[in-house]
């Protein structure tokens, strides 16, 4: 325990990840105003295949009712847009590297309380080692590290990049496809756990948690289901 923490916080107040206002006490044990808190939407809001967060409950998901992934189902923290887009970039490209411990928190959160069969391990989608250089630190690494931790479940590095492919965010959708279709591999021949949970930041296209999850299936997994921050 820090016997400092209530100095630090008070010359310091905690902002919002989100919407950096300022953190009220009892609102929530993690970083997040109780706002944006009440905004997180419930899994069963959301597509259970994509989770595209849904205006009402539907049967066909406009994202991905054409799309067959890899991956059982999926949940997320809120939608990629506005404070939350703003948030996951700084996260992800600014150095902000601490928001991981809010951000892993929620998607815990998110994970509970979603409808799936018990995970029994955790697998973030790796970065390239080039990448890793250009930016200090894998993003979906520790993401997976506080979820793992939270979850009480195992952390498994068993996907590893085969090449350093260009970057998602410029590419078009059938492009991105393409980029990431033969970009994973198993970094071991080990034996893989039954029902996988795979950790990234963001699910756009889908197109990069396919072929992980492929490729964790193609090595033995039975499931795989996936968590994300942003969709």
């Amino acid at each position: 325990m820090n016997i400092f923490k209530p100095l630090l916080d008070l010359l310091f107040p905690p902002s919002c990840v989100f919407c950096a206002c300022r953190v009220g006490e009892g609102t929530t044990a993690l970083q997040i105003c109780s706002q944006c808190f009440a905004q997180i939407p419930a899994p069963e809001t959301c597509c259970f295949k994509c989770a595209q967060p849904l205006a009402a409950v539907q049967d066909n998901c406009p994202q991905c009712s054409r799309l067959v992934f890899a991956f059982s189902g999926a949940c997320t923290v809120q939608a990629y847009r506005g404070a939350v887009k703003t948030a996951i970039h700084n996260y992800k490209y600014n150095g902000r590297k601490e928001m991981a411990r809010t951000l892993g928190g929620l998607m815990a959160q998110q994970i509970r309380r979603s409808s799936w069969p018990k995970i029994e391990a955790i697998v973030p989608v790796p970065l390239h080692r080039s990448r890793l250089l250009e930016r200090g630190y894998d993003q979906a690494l520790l993401l997976a590290q506080v979820v793992a931790a939270e979850l009480r479940l195992p952390l498994k590095k068993v996907l590893q990049r085969k090449s350093a492919t260009p970057s998602q965010t410029k590419l078009f959708a059938r492009e991105r496809w393409e980029n990431v279709s033969q970009a994973f591999e198993l970094a071991s021949q080990l034996p893989l756990p039954a029902r996988l949970l795979l950790v990234d930041d963001l699910l756009t296209t889908g197109a990069t948690a396919h072929f992980a999850a492929q490729t964790l299936l193609a090595g033995g997994a039975k499931e795989v289901y996936l968590a994300v921050v942003g969709r």
